[in-house]
């Protein structure tokens, strides 16, 4: 089966760049993006998650913010992404503090949930889960 090239970036750098894979999963808003060879081309959203995929004979997993994947017709594949971290750089410890702490504030939120405080505490909980998969 023929590989794509895949880049994830962030305003801070690529994570990975031309690297070829054989497919990739990538965390979407209405759930878990499987991308093959010779997909179709596209440009949807992503959202705070699990990036995963296999380098070699490696499983790769990098937790990602919120950002967007654009499947180009020419077998690339990159995601633009706000932030990355590799899975072994996470402190899980401290990421699963931060999300259990996320959780017990966005389960004690009252106000509007169309308020900005509410997405960004609720973006805090889904970076800090994020991190959590990518590491355990």
């Amino acid at each position: 089966m023929a590989d794509v090239k895949l880049d994830i970036l962030t305003p801070l750098g690529a994570v990975r760049e031309g690297i070829e894979v054989a497919g990739v999963e990538v965390p979407g808003i209405q759930g878990e993006l499987g991308l093959l060879p010779h997909h179709e081309s596209l440009v949807t959203a992503v959202t705070a998650g699990v990036i995963r995929f296999k380098e070699g004979n490696k499983s790769v997993r990098i937790a990602v913010g919120s950002g967007f994947l654009e499947v180009k017709e020419a077998g690339r594949m990159v995601v633009l992404v706000e932030r990355a971290i590799e899975s072994g750089e996470v402190d899980v410890a401290s990421a699963t503090t931060e999300r259990d702490e996320a959780r017990k504030e966005l389960d004690g939120y009252k106000a509007s949930v169309d308020a900005p405080e509410y997405r960004a505490l609720h973006d805090r909980w889904a970076w800090a889960d994020a991190q959590v998969r990518a590491g355990s």
